[in-house]
């Protein structure tokens, strides 16, 4: 079910008051100069219409600061999401230009006169492709949930006053789960920290060190294996590391990897698996474990998880529901709730 909060988000932004890096303060007003998260100026004359990205956690960005209107060019992956056709089923009408990770056909692209480019910062290549065609480009890049709020007023900037306003209710909410989560685990010895191990894309791909997935473990008073073990962002590792780690927790991106870990018996006498502790991350536009917005709910689901005694209280599906109502203007039934935990798709997907 559908709530009028953009509404109320457009009116906020309008009226000029919002936050700004020291406080509430006036509107960003254009034309603007920003300097993004690859040190590289973008500069907009007006609050930009027609909007591109390559990948669905900019996507799902754009969408939860308000830029339903603004987003015109997806790729094919994001066209056909299965919640994000849910909740916004015009998504599945939108042109697909992009390749990802980062490529594009240019043609059909420039028919669209994009205004705006949002790319990882990674993707600079891409970037100055578009750029040399007079096309603006915001470079954006996030390990650890301050350089996300970061990315989420630069978008905000970008996008316009109303967007600037939702960037900041965001920034709030994301800020008061870390708080919350933090108050509860205070205080938290070293051996009350549970070993994870995260499978990704297959059973021993992982990620380690600066990664978005190894911040939540730990704010979430876990300890991520492979980090401790000093492997970088993304990694693979073999069996036999795992029976030296001896994962308490073993979380994964989708059922597939986890049905592939629970059906191999060389990792049934891991202590994850024996206690029943094989999970698959919550899922809804994007795994909740990514560089998402829904990494604002993960650091709840992975508290709770870990230390369920510290967070009896703690009522994840109306958060759940709370968070889809404020930031994509959906009210998920009982039941999507229940899946979208799971990490399932919707029942019926939105043709």
């Amino acid at each position: 079910m559908r709530r009028p909060i953009r509404t109320l988000v457009t009116i906020i932004g309008l009226m000029g008051g919002m936050l700004s890096d020291s406080g509430w303060g006036w509107a960003q007003t254009f034309p603007l100069s920003l300097v993004d998260q690859a040190n590289h100026t973008v500069n907009l004359t007006a609050a930009p219409q027609r909007v591109g990205t390559p990948g669905i956690s900019l996507a799902s960005f754009i969408l939860a600061l308000g830029g339903q209107e603004q987003l015109a060019s997806i790729t094919p992956e994001v066209q056909s999401n299965p919640w994000l056709r849910r909740i916004l089923p015009k998504i599945s009408q939108l042109p697909t230009p992009f390749v990802r990770p980062a490529s594009v056909h240019l043609e059909p692209l420039l028919t669209r006169k994009p205004d705006l480019v949002a790319l990882w910062n990674t993707h600079q290549a891409l970037g100055a492709r578009l750029e040399r065609l007079g096309i603006p480009v915001l470079y954006l890049g996030y390990s650890n949930a301050t350089e996300m709020m970061t990315a989420a007023r630069l978008l905000g900037q970008a996008l316009g006053p109303a967007s600037q306003a939702q960037a900041e209710r965001f920034i709030q909410y994301y800020q008061g789960n870390l708080e919350r989560v933090a108050s509860a685990l205070r205080p938290l010895k070293d051996t009350e920290r549970p070993r994870v191990y995260y499978a990704a894309l297959s059973p021993l791909h992982t990620e380690g060190q600066n990664s978005m997935i190894n911040h939540w473990i730990e704010q979430a008073g876990g300890i991520n294996v492979a980090a401790q073990a000093g492997l970088p962002a993304e990694a693979q590792v073999s069996l036999e590391q795992l029976l030296i780690w001896q994962p308490e927790f073993i979380i994964s991106l989708d059922r597939s990897t986890q049905q592939a870990i629970l059906d191999d018996p060389r990792w049934h006498s891991l202590p994850a698996v024996q206690a029943g502790r094989v999970l698959v991350n919550p899922k809804g536009i994007n795994a909740w474990c990514t560089r998402a917005t829904e990494t604002a709910l993960q650091i709840l689901w992975a508290a709770q998880l870990f230390h369920p005694q510290r967070f009896s209280s703690l009522d994840l599906a109306t958060e759940t529901r709370r968070f889809y109502q404020e930031f994509y203007q959906y009210s998920p039934s009982d039941q999507e709730v229940r899946l979208i935990l799971q990490g399932a798709d919707p029942l019926e997907a939105t043709p």
